[in-house]
């Protein structure tokens, strides 16, 4: 096995980066990749590496690797925030969507920011212990990667 792309792969990934700034980068990236709201996720993350002063590069490829998370866990965010908040069921499919624009109007998107709103609470639920198990997992293993290194 050639270990030359290896060892070019651990110095893009480590040039100038300490195991805890590469850690908090995992610990951030992945959880952020989950949040169940569209649009705004690089924005936040490059503003949140930019005030903690880690590799922006880093946290948005790793980022961008979380992104199918976000797609796989948008409905079930959803589902756990309408059962947790005793919010009723946001339709999916689009005949269903139409219907409820057509009988409620305005109410189809009040209901959308609620529903959202409590799929982020769940997210939160679950992004802050999977954050510290990230950084703690990541931060040995980082940092015997870069001693060895």
């Amino acid at each position: 096995m050639n270990a030359k792309p290896i060892q070019q792969f651990k110095q893009i990934f480590s040039r100038g980066v300490a195991p805890r700034e590469l850690s908090l980068a995992i610990a951030l990236s992945v959880p952020m990749g989950m949040l169940p709201m569209f649009g705004f996720i690089t924005l936040l993350t490059t503003a949140i590496a930019v005030r903690w002063r880690l590799n922006v590069p880093l946290v948005l490829s790793l980022v961008y690797m979380a992104l199918p998370l976000q797609l796989l866990l948008f409905v079930p965010f959803l589902r756990m925030g309408e059962a947790l908040f005793q919010l009723p069921p946001l339709p999916i499919s689009p005949a269903e969507i139409m219907t409820m624009l057509d009988t409620t109007g305005w109410g189809f998107f009040q209901q959308i920011w609620m529903t959202n709103l409590a799929a982020v609470a769940v997210w939160l639920l679950v992004a802050l212990p999977l954050g510290f198990l990230l950084y703690q997992i990541s931060y040995l293993v980082c940092r015997r990667w870069l001693v060895v290194s």
